[in-house]
Order: structure tokens, then sequence, then C-alpha cells
């Protein structure tokens, strides 16, 4: 899936994530703990809202 095609998703996985930023899991779920990238819990999984990182990144 290309970079804009995950941007264009309201909400992404942490394995979206990791393929947009190509960054390993640990380095995401550092970014998620911290706080610098934006997640929510539903259920048992985390999913990441995309307009925040629209706008901080495009």
């Amino acid at each position: 899936m290309s970079h804009s095609e995950i941007l264009e998703k309201e909400f992404i996985s942490i394995a979206e994530l990791m393929e947009l930023f190509d960054i390993s899991r640990a380095t995401a779920q550092r970014l998620l703990k911290k706080g610098e990238v934006k997640s929510v819990k539903l259920g048992g999984k985390v999913i990441i809202p995309t307009k925040p990182l629209r706008e901080k990144f495009a």
C-alpha cells in the first residue's frame, strides 16, 4: 500500500504506521507510549487516527 493510500484512511494500525515511516515495531510502540503519535485503544486493538499525522507531516 502506498503512503498516500495509508494516509487517506481515517485510522491505521501499528503495522501501517511502521510501513508509513519505515520504522520497527519497537520504535512504533515507543512513539505511541511517549504520546508522540496519538492512538486510541478499541477493545484490545490499538488504532491510530491519521488526521494528526497528515497535519504534522503534510
